[in-house]
């Protein structure tokens, strides 16, 4: 992943800095990434060999650190110090490293300070605050080439599960969806969803807090889940139930290590196998119900 500074409401406070080093270090950066996005660091900056992260300092929490799934897995070596960082203007830090995000020829993710662009079907302006999903990561990436490249959205019912920022789910009503569903488990990334939203000028989106649980007696032609494994996991039996006839499920977020794990829950609940993906240690799957 590029360097990649996230914005947030707090545009000028005492954060703590956390510096890890990480052996080896794909894919298990980007995991940790994630892992403390999760925890609430909203800033981060790759370098050589680790992740330096930062939390506001009345936030940091040593045990929730301890607890992240990188620092306890035996496959990977994580060392990691701790120093205060004085007052950072985190938003002027994102405009500073945040590019606009080309996927082909098709689709432009972008910030509002960038001029726009020309020659592409689809473009999406983002303002990612805590939210994971600017589109720099590889698997934000692949479940964009993997809508494109998929069934027409034209009047479809869409899901999108564990949504961040929300850029999937406005891209697919600009394909042309009918309904998009937005769910995330945190409030601030629904928050930053629904501003996104709002920016991109959609109305056919409706974004609330929630987990996979909350699909139950829904029916989607189309889920989006780019999600950690062990929640696509965990969520699969809900995911699969919620798919329409002929449905299809997209999956990312997982290393290609962890694919047939994901490919035997699929088919596990009824569902075929239909796209795999890779972009460097990242994997997308895509799965299909049957259609009767």
């Amino acid at each position: 992943m590029a360097e990649e500074v996230l914005r947030n409401n707090n545009a000028s406070m005492s954060h703590t800095r956390v510096s890890f080093l990480i052996a080896p270090i794909d894919p298990w950066r980007d995991i940790l990434l994630v892992e403390l996005a999760e925890l609430g660091y909203e800033g981060f900056e790759e370098t050589t060999g680790g992740l330096e992260a930062f939390i506001p300092t009345e936030r940091f929490d040593v045990s929730a650190l301890n607890g992240t799934l990188t620092l306890c897995d035996p496959h990977v070596h994580v060392s990691w110090g701790v120093s205060q960082v004085e007052e950072r203007n985190w938003n002027a830090e994102w405009e500073r490293s945040f590019q606009p995000v080309d996927v082909g020829k098709e689709v432009r993710i972008r910030a509002e300070h960038h001029p726009p662009g020309t020659g592409f079907r689809y473009e999406i302006i983002m303002t990612p605050r805590m939210a994971f999903g600017t589109g720099h990561h590889a698997t934000t990436r692949m479940m964009v080439r993997a809508m494109l490249n998929g069934p027409d959205l034209k009047g479809a019912q869409v899901c999108d599960l564990g949504c961040g920022t929300a850029v999937l789910a406005i891209l697919a009503e600009r394909m042309g969806a009918a309904a998009v569903r937005a769910i995330d488990i945190d409030e601030q990334a629904v928050s930053n969803a629904r501003e996104n939203v709002e920016q991109n000028g959609c109305h056919r989106i409706t974004v609330e807090k929630g987990v996979a649980s909350a699909l139950i007696g829904h029916r989607y032609d189309l889920i989006l889940a780019n999600i950690e494994r062990n929640t696509l996991l965990d969520a699969m039996p809900v995911m699969a139930e919620a798919l329409s006839p002929g449905g299809v499920l997209l999956l990312s977020g997982f290393v290609v290590a962890d694919r047939p794990r994901l490919e035997s829950a699929a088919m596990a609940n009824g569902l075929s196998l239909a796209v795999r993906s890779e972009e460097g240690e990242w994997s997308l799957l895509g799965c299909k119900a049957p259609t009767v």
